[in-house]
């Protein structure tokens, strides 16, 4: 009887060499390795290392906190978990979305992974969107207005990827909210 594989261990193995490495120094061998599973089986299931990579970003991606933000009366409470979430997926998945935003133009077999990434973006998205329509926030590109909010976090998170030491304040999601609320509050 065949040996029953973890799948979960798998793609988060995979997730993590893939934010770790990149595409092209990221190996099949490093990911059976850490995923406990023989190099030959990974291809048996997958094909290639692109077809893993994009299974298990997809995979990571739909179960992500990122994934399951919602928009209620509150616009403050909604931002506040649409930051936490956002905090808690690169938390967990580490710098997999940016390497994966970074590495699409040089490897578009990639895609099919930012084609999951793309129903949470535009679920995050309409959460702006909706206070707008409400008059809770200023009008304006909605999109423009997420990159705006989480950008503090994205930018840290770089920082933090090259191992340099950084001088940032305790991450304080009522904080960040508030500044961005002070600039954006709807007329």
């Amino acid at each position: 009887m065949p040996r029953r594989i973890d799948v979960d261990g798998l793609f988060d193995a995979t997730v993590r060499v893939f934010a770790e490495r990149g595409y092209r120094a990221t190996t099949t061998q490093e990911i059976a390795s850490r995923g406990g599973v023989n190099e030959v089986t990974l291809f048996r299931r997958y094909g290639d290392k692109a077809t893993l990579i994009n299974t298990a970003l997809t995979h990571a991606l739909a179960k992500s906190p990122f994934a399951r933000v919602t928009v209620t009366d509150d616009v403050r409470a909604d931002l506040v978990a649409l930051v936490q979430a956002y905090a808690a997926t690169v938390e967990t998945y580490g710098g997999a979305v940016m390497t994966l935003l970074v590495e699409i133009p040089r490897h578009p077999e990639l895609r099919g992974a930012m084609a999951a990434f793309t129903p949470n973006l535009l679920n995050a998205v309409q959460v702006i969107a909706t206070h707008q329509d409400r008059g809770q926030l200023r009008p304006g590109d909605p999109v423009q207005k997420l990159v705006t909010l989480i950008a503090p976090l994205m930018v840290v998170g770089l920082w933090a990827r090259t191992g340099a030491e950084i001088i940032a304040p305790k991450f304080d999601p009522d904080a960040l909210v508030t500044a961005f609320l002070d600039g954006q509050r709807g007329n």
